[in-house]
């Protein structure tokens, strides 16, 4: 038995052309459906779900490792390297939500689906949804000396119809990546000769200031990036010494505006003149003493609200570093002013497994669907603690999905790499990780009509079709 295992067989009647029908039963999960037939498990093993339990969560969090290695092995074919393991995981008592229980997970299948099933049994969980995933089955003409083919020798063919999924789009991706795909090519060939200037000047300034690297963050496209970067070639050529002491080590971002960001990384406006670079460069040590207390000033948030997980989200380079510690300090102060309703609302409750942002200065209180509070700094304590109590496990619910969605996209992407042979492949913000597994799991399986058409490209996953003036494609996650 293997991850995907086909159980094949002959019809006993010979089609009117001195054919046989091929069928091929293939007992198979993708990873989307892996995601969403194991959820139950993670929401009773979660380390995150074991905050004030130390042993617990660290014999959780080393299984599920062991786990993510076995199933990531069964989903590249690798099942036959595998050998039988034994898993243990806490989970709470049913009968006294306050004690544990451990499971023990033999696991020692080769196939994916009987895995899964294994687990899930294990820990009494239902098999309802992978119950309702069916063995699917593709047929093929064969001549009748076909061979039959062993677990090791899976038979390929190409399949000419448009896929099942039908999503609200207007036209294939088929399509238009052929309409559009000496445009593509064209953008792409001028692109290399761009990027090569851009990778001449960015080693060029590393060399000569020493800053760690170069990043272009700007809504503006590749000229503009040139544009910069030899201005500020030439801004350095005039004194390396001084400026080799203020960037060394540091990132160095071109960006919509100047300043020094929450990272404590210099970020110089495209759109500003040399002045207003220099005056930044002439000042970026006066950060320094910010950029160490925004740490502290984030534990103490955290302490404030039972131990909450303060984030910054990833996408926050032009979040400058003052601006943010003001946002920190109104936070602060109206949760020092309130600490009494704290008490009151959240008693002795740890709330380590949740995260929360400081999201800007004011507006809507907000649940992501990774599972993070997005508070405005100037909402008042007491309407935030209301809000936080009232979703409590909604967002650890969230914050759980995302992470196992998040685990199987990450695999999925490397799939893709690998098989699309695409230069890159990225995701939109406004995309899911469970959005981006679907799309790239249907990539995976239009793969032969789609490698041609999709070879050496930078593909991103968004609501939309388009390209770029650099080459970049961008697709819909469901297109058709």
């Amino acid at each position: 038995m293997y991850m995907i295992r086909a159980l094949r067989y002959r019809c006993s009647q010979q089609t009117s052309f001195g054919h046989e029908v091929l069928a091929v039963f293939k007992r198979y999960l993708n990873s989307s459906e892996t995601a969403t037939a194991l959820r139950p498990f993670y929401f009773i093993v979660h380390p995150d779900l074991f905050g004030r339990h130390p042993k617990e969560r660290l014999v959780n969090e080393h299984s599920l490792k062991i786990l993510h290695e076995y199933v990531a092995n069964l989903k590249t074919q690798q099942s036959y390297t595998r050998k039988p393991i034994d898993l243990v995981f806490y989970i709470r008592d049913p009968n006294n939500q306050k004690s544990f229980k451990d499971i023990k997970i033999s696991l020692q299948s080769t196939d994916i689906r009987k895995t899964v099933s294994t687990i899930l049994q294990s820990c009494g969980l239902p098999l309802d949804y992978i119950n309702t995933v069916p063995v699917q089955q593709k047929t093929r003409r064969t001549n009748p000396a076909a061979k039959w083919y062993t677990n090791y020798d899976v038979p390929e063919w190409n399949s000419r119809t448009e896929p099942k999924y039908k999503a609200p789009a207007q036209r294939s991706l088929r399509k238009w990546l052929e309409e559009n795909y000496e445009r593509v090519q064209r953008y792409q060939e001028a692109s290399r000769q761009t990027q090569s200037e851009i990778d001449s000047l960015c080693e060029r300034i590393v060399a000569r200031v020493g800053v760690q690297s170069v990043r272009w963050e700007n809504i503006w496209g590749n000229r503009h990036y040139i544009a910069c970067l030899r201005t500020f070639s030439q801004l350095s050529e005039g004194q390396p010494a001084r400026m080799r002491n203020t960037l060394q080590g540091r990132t160095l971002i071109f960006g919509n505006e100047t300043g020094v960001n929450l990272h404590g990384e210099i970020v110089l406006g495209s759109e500003d003149v040399t002045t207003e670079w220099i005056n930044l460069l002439k000042s970026v040590h006066a950060y320094d003493p910010m950029i160490e207390r925004l740490p502290r000033m984030e534990q103490e948030l955290s302490r404030l609200l039972n131990n909450i997980q303060i984030m910054r989200r990833q996408k926050r380079e032009f979040v400058m570093a003052q601006n943010y510690e003001v946002l920190l300090n109104k936070m602060l102060n109206s949760l020092r002013r309130c600490q009494h309703v704290v008490v009151k609302e959240l008693g002795d409750q740890d709330l380590s497994h949740l995260n929360l942002v400081v999201e800007c200065e004011s507006g809507p209180l907000a649940l992501s669907n990774c599972g993070q509070f997005l508070i405005p700094a100037s909402i008042p304590g007491t309407i935030m603690l209301k809000f936080i109590v009232e979703n409590i496990e909604r967002a650890a619910t969230f914050l759980i999905d995302a992470k196992l969605h998040t685990f199987y996209m990450d695999q999925i992407l490397d799939q893709c790499n690998n098989v699309l042979n695409v230069s890159s492949l990225q995701r939109d913000d406004a995309i899911t990780p469970q959005q981006m597994t679907k799309c790239c799991q249907r990539l995976l399986d239009n793969q032969q009509l789609l490698n041609p058409l999709l070879q050496g490209t930078r593909l991103k996953v968004s609501t939309y079709y388009t390209v770029m003036k650099d080459g970049e494609i961008t697709i819909p996650w469901n297109w058709i």
